[in-house]
């Protein structure tokens, strides 16, 4: 089966383990074997390597899933998914449940996985506050239509260029995935403190300049994370 391409234990040469058994989310799970399209693990491969190398936490021991394939139509029942739980380095376990704790890295780690693939779910999406989904379902740019993405850049707006856009959403830090006339003055605002040139982000080059700024900007700030 086409969704079934690829078999492999390991991304970007970090064995895979999966967290969602008996062990337990935020444990060091279990090694497992995923299956998928070489699609997804071509891009898996690529997006970790250049990860382990921007930020400034380096190359961990176990990259934690809950898994590529699923039933139906959908991303993950076409192999084209990924379920991102966390790191782990050492005794020390980077989870995705930790963002309340760590708001400006996980922003950076949501732009760099944006600038790998065109959908990406993250804490504030309903469903997914303990991992970061990914998968190709969109063209690379930014919809203000999209919650997804508006969660995004509101938390870039907000955790990385230092804009405060008020007391909403989950964590009442203004992440509430509405594109307003709020959202839309903290963007611009935030535009011009990166130093980018282009503000009109539903156009794709003017998207991957703001999510390489972002991210840069971000694992700067973020030298290390807290459990």
């Amino acid at each position: 089966m086409r969704n079934r391409e690829m078999s492999y234990d390991r991304v970007a040469d970090v064995p895979l383990h999966y967290d969602r058994g008996p062990k337990g989310y935020g444990t060091a799970g279990e090694p497992r074997t995923f299956t998928s399209t070489k699609k997804l693990k071509t891009a898996l491969d690529r997006c970790f390597a250049s990860l382990f190398a921007a930020w400034r936490l380096g190359r961990p021991d176990i990259i934690l899933t809950a898994g590529t394939l699923g039933d139906g139509k959908n991303a993950h029942g076409q192999g084209l998914a990924f379920d991102l739980d966390g790191f782990v380095f050492g005794k020390r376990v980077l989870r995705m449940d930790s963002y309340p704790r760590n708001r400006a890295l996980h922003v950076a780690l949501h732009a760099h996985l944006f600038g790998h693939f065109t959908q990406v779910l993250g804490y504030h999406y309903p469903g997914h506050r303990d991992h970061f989904h990914v998968d190709f379902n969109f063209a690379a740019r930014y919809r203000t239509e999209s919650n997804a993405q508006t969660f995004f850049v509101q938390g870039a707006i907000i955790h990385v260029a230092g804009i405060p856009l008020g007391k909403t959403g989950l964590e009442k830090d203004g992440v509430d995935g509405i594109y307003g006339p709020g959202t839309k003055a903290g963007l611009d605002t935030a535009i011009a403190k990166l130093g980018l040139t282009g503000p009109d982000l539903r156009v794709g080059a003017n998207w991957k300049a703001f999510l390489d700024a972002v991210r840069a900007k971000g694992f700067a700030a973020s030298p290390g994370f807290k459990d």
